[in-house]
């Protein structure tokens, strides 16, 4: 579990952020706009630390991690993939940040990787125990554009969208990296980001 630091705005405070960690908030700001801000995360311990931007709106929040750029997401040796994970929600529950700050940690301190299809099981149930989407499914960013890859300076990350699913659903995730759940919501128009949803499943 994490607990939130000092909120800061997310371009006027340069040197809470360095370097290609403001270039991205900077993007983020320019690509979702809406009244943004930069929070410090710490973890239980006080010994690690993500920095999470969030943009609210009266439609809901997005949320992204800012930071987690600088650790390999490739599971093949010799090849690099760096990332940043992004979250969105329709309405405005503030415990989006802690969900992405948890993730963040995991990936930080347990070496967990991300990939598109890939699960993280319970992060949305640690903060939210009455939901019925208890788990995150990681896919490609698609209500932005040049979301999905984006260069910073001499840096190229490509980010994530962490959506909450259920557990049937997680079942159709695990057979195709993802894809066939994917393909089922597609069919059914389901709103990905309604965490109030039912399951598709």
């Amino acid at each position: 579990m994490s607990f939130t630091g000092r909120s800061h705005n997310c371009l006027n405070n340069p040197a809470q952020i360095p370097g290609v960690h403001k270039q991205w908030a900077q993007h983020l700001r320019a690509t979702i706009g809406d009244v943004c801000a930069v929070t410090s995360y710490l973890d239980e311990a006080e010994e690690n630390r993500i920095h999470i931007f969030t943009s609210q709106n009266k439609e809901g929040v997005v949320a992204a991690t800012v930071g987690l750029m600088g650790i390999n997401q490739s599971r093949q040796p010799g090849k690099e993939i760096y990332s940043e994970v992004l979250m969105d929600q329709r309405g405005h529950n503030e415990r989006i940040a802690n969900i992405l700050s948890t993730i963040a940690f995991y990936i930080i301190k347990d070496g967990w990787k991300i990939a598109p299809g890939v699960i993280f099981e319970s992060m949305v149930e640690m903060f939210v125990p009455e939901t019925r989407l208890p788990h995150v499914m990681f896919v490609s960013p698609f209500q932005w554009d040049g979301m999905s890859r984006v260069l910073l300076g001499n840096r190229t990350i490509h980010p994530l969208l962490a959506i909450p699913i259920s557990e049937a659903e997680s079942e159709v995730a695990k057979r195709n990296q993802g894809q066939d759940l994917e393909a089922l919501w597609e069919r059914q128009s389901v709103d990905v980001f309604d965490w109030g949803r039912i399951s598709s499943v």
